[in-house]
């Protein structure tokens, strides 16, 4: 028998998946991400999403591939969490980079992700790897959904303060906001802090590209930054690739993909088409396999210098 449990803990959703013997049963929360929601509401989401998935005491591994899972600190916070649920279990927590890549059938390469935030990671044959990026709003994510959102409000600002006429960008944006004038721009970001909101609002601004300028330039520059990501990890690595492109952003934005293949010539770049749980489902499988370690217990791995 086997009965195995994945969890794909983005910025914006937590996606879970159970396999019991080949039986399969999903669910979908709000995101666990510890850094986001803190510990005590992540509990509760994760409770939310185990809450249609049965008796868990029968469940032999479980792979969470977490957004934020950066330090050794939030792996053992995120991995007590799991264990407390999931108490029979053997508990793995990776970044959620390596769910992409594991989902892509690949076991060295790079993953570059354009979601709500923005990152990317590798993994040399050898087993070295590292990542750029992932450092959260305040600090970068640029690329992503979320970034791409705050340069159209910018953009529309700028021309506010210069007593502009709205263009596309600028209506788009407010349209999208539910708002009549840039006025009300300043206080609607400020009290709407939440990421997945104004990543969403991303999906209008970059569908006007490319016959817009405005839009042109800022996706233009969203395709720079993540390409800047992706040629860092592959340099750090020495990696000639492939780069396998994720994240709800990037992967529904065609021409964003061909941007990204102009700045990274020669780089085999592939969309990931497959869910990332399951490349959580493939590594709790091996976990499995691999030999005994506590329930809990963490490889720690170290960042090729």
């Amino acid at each position: 028998m086997s009965d195995l449990l994945a969890l794909d803990i983005g910025g914006s959703t937590t996606r879970t998946l159970r396999c019991t013997d080949g039986r399969r049963r999903s669910s979908e929360t709000g995101s666990a991400n510890l850094a986001s929601v803190g510990d005590a509401e992540a509990g509760r989401r994760l409770d939310a999403a185990f809450a249609g998935l049965g008796d868990l005491t029968g469940v032999e591994a479980v792979c969470a591939g977490a957004a934020g899972a950066d330090s050794p600190a939030t792996v053992a916070r995120l991995t007590a969490l799991l264990a407390e649920r999931v108490p029979h279990a053997r508990v793995l927590v990776v970044h959620d980079t390596q769910l992409m890549l594991a989902a892509a059938g690949l076991d060295a390469g790079v993953v570059l992700i354009s979601g709500t935030g923005s990152v990317a990671w590798g993994r040399r044959p050898d087993g070295g790897h590292f990542r750029a990026g992932g450092w959260g709003y305040l600090l970068g994510d640029e690329g992503s959904g979320w970034w791409v959102a705050r340069e159209a409000v910018r953009h529309a600002l700028a021309r506010h303060d210069r007593g502009l006429p709205h263009d596309a960008v600028t209506a788009a944006l407010l349209t999208g906001c539910g708002l009549e004038g840039c006025d009300q721009l300043l206080d609607h970001v400020y009290g709407r802090p939440d990421r997945r909101y104004w990543a969403a609002r991303a999906d209008a601004v970059a569908g006007l590209a490319p016959g817009d300028p405005a839009a042109s330039a800022i996706l233009g520059r969203a395709a720079d930054a993540l390409a800047d990501l992706a040629r860092c990890v592959l340099d750090r690595l020495d990696l000639p690739g492939p780069v396998v492109l994720g994240g709800g952003f990037a992967v529904h934005r065609p021409l964003l993909q061909r941007l990204l293949r102009d700045r990274l010539p020669g780089v085999d770049l592939q969309v990931l088409r497959t869910d990332p749980v399951l490349g959580a489902l493939h590594l709790a499988r091996a976990l499995v396999s691999a030999p005994e370690t506590p329930a809990g217990a963490v490889p720690v791995l170290e960042e090729t210098p």
